[in-house]
């Protein structure tokens, strides 16, 4: 097996068996929900979502408050910091990943 990608500084690496994120050289602690948002979104880069579309792929279910994706976005945020650039609000619609977010999917570990 070869070496993982080397991460740039500050960026994050999803480890898809594990279900662990990295961010720098650190592991973060996240949700299963808070896991799953953003290993969606890390999958459909420069896709915009509405929050209902979020609601039924990440969660699973569209009978939810629309405002509980807003409420797990801003949380996701605020585990990275405002240093590190992750998800972009569309204004009207909902979200997407961040063109210059720094994430790596690695499904072998």
């Amino acid at each position: 097996r070869g070496e993982a990608p080397a991460l740039a500084p500050g960026g994050v690496r999803i480890l898809t068996g594990t279900r662990r994120v990295r961010h720098g050289g650190a592991e973060v602690m996240l949700t299963r929900i808070e896991y799953d948002l953003l290993l969606f979104l890390a999958e459909h880069p420069r896709r915009v979502f509405t929050r209902l579309q979020l609601l039924a792929n990440v969660w699973g279910y569209e009978h939810a408050v629309a405002r509980t994706v807003d409420v797990h976005v801003r949380r996701l945020r605020a585990k990275f910091g405002p240093d590190t650039p992750l998800v972009t609000t569309v204004y009207g619609v909902g979200y997407r990943l961040a063109d210059d977010a720094a994430i790596t999917v690695d499904r072998d570990a």
